[in-house]
């Protein structure tokens, strides 16, 4: 099989004794084998270590197999590109591991990649709720087909307006990752800063095959992006944010990053994140953004009134 492009699969683990064994299992049971594994723990505090020793004595033949073993929690970009310096393939997936992949996602993706002039490749998701309930991230009728088109190619102004890509789908271009830079070591978080630095640039190929199940897990790190009164993800949101600013080049891609913006800064108000969304709406000030939105998210800024309490009911798109 050595004619197929080989994939590098980065999975990256904390605190996942539960879910680490079925994640790596993912790949292994994948129909395509022209796969290079690097697994990464970040200072897991549970035995996600000895889960992960017992998978590779148990599935000792899988190879080439890399490990990390981190004593302490490390940002994540950083380590993220720590593996990626090692990663030999073609193509790169970042798979954290709560999550699975499904057994086609690889091989559709690599087709679609070799078949097109794209850097990037997406698909539909599986939202897998701690229940078990399973709910595809883009709509699907009965048959299975997309209720809505996709757009594709050129999605920068549609990931700057919105959560518009399930990042856990994505399967980059190893060299066009690199040669970016991997993921912002300066960020708490990567999904959004790749997805849009990446899109400014490059062409986005999409799949509608479900590819991935992604837990949502009230545990998880993602949880906790409107974080009441201390969040750590939006000072990063503010700063991706501040990246696109530089990046726009059309009225219409401002017009984009100014519903961010209100989207971001809704947000930040309704969780109490009171400093952030003051400088998220001068922001939205700089764009000349001047909606009655504006004027009364900057007197609820100012005021800081706390409606954290009864966040849940305000938590809408």
């Amino acid at each position: 099989m050595s004619h197929l492009p080989l994939v590098s699969v980065i999975c990256t683990s904390y605190n996942h004794e539960k879910y680490v064994f079925k994640a790596l299992n993912s790949v292994l049971n994948q129909n395509y084998d022209a796969i290079e594994l690097i697994i990464v723990d970040n200072g897991s505090q549970d035995n996600t270590v000895k889960v992960i020793e017992d998978w590779l004595w148990l599935h000792d033949f899988f190879k080439p197999v890399k490990t990390f073993f981190y004593t302490q929690r490390n940002n994540y970009c950083r380590i993220f590109n720590k593996a990626l310096d090692l990663c030999t393939g073609t193509y790169v997936i970042d798979l954290a591991a709560d999550d699975e992949l499904l057994p086609s996602h690889i091989a559709t993706a690599v087709s679609n990649l070799e078949s097109s002039n794209a850097a990037v490749y997406f698909s539909n998701v599986y939202l897998w709720f701690e229940d078990g309930s399973l709910k595809p991230f883009y709509p699907v009728t009965e048959a299975g087909d997309l209720i809505q088109k996709v757009p594709a190619g050129d999605v920068y102004k549609y990931v700057v307006e919105r959560y518009a890509i399930s990042t856990v789908s994505l399967v980059f271009k190893r060299q066009v990752l690199k040669r970016e830079g991997g993921y912002d070591p300066s960020l708490v978080y990567e999904d959004f800063d790749i997805l849009v630095r990446l899109a400014r640039k490059y062409r986005f190929v999409f799949h509608p095959n479900i590819g991935v199940k992604k837990r949502i897990l009230s545990s998880s790190f993602s949880a906790q992006q409107y974080r009441v009164g201390s969040c750590r993800m939006l000072p990063s949101t503010y700063h991706v944010l501040l990246k696109i600013k530089k990046m726009n080049v059309t009225v219409d891609e401002n017009a984009a990053l100014a519903k961010r913006i209100l989207f971001e800064s809704k947000h930040a108000l309704a969780s109490a994140n009171f400093d952030t969304a003051e400088k998220m709406l001068a922001l939205a000030w700089s764009l000349k953004v001047k909606r009655l939105h504006v004027f009364f998210f900057r007197i609820w800024a100012q005021s800081r009134i706390n409606v954290s309490s009864i966040y849940r009911f305000l938590k809408r798109d």
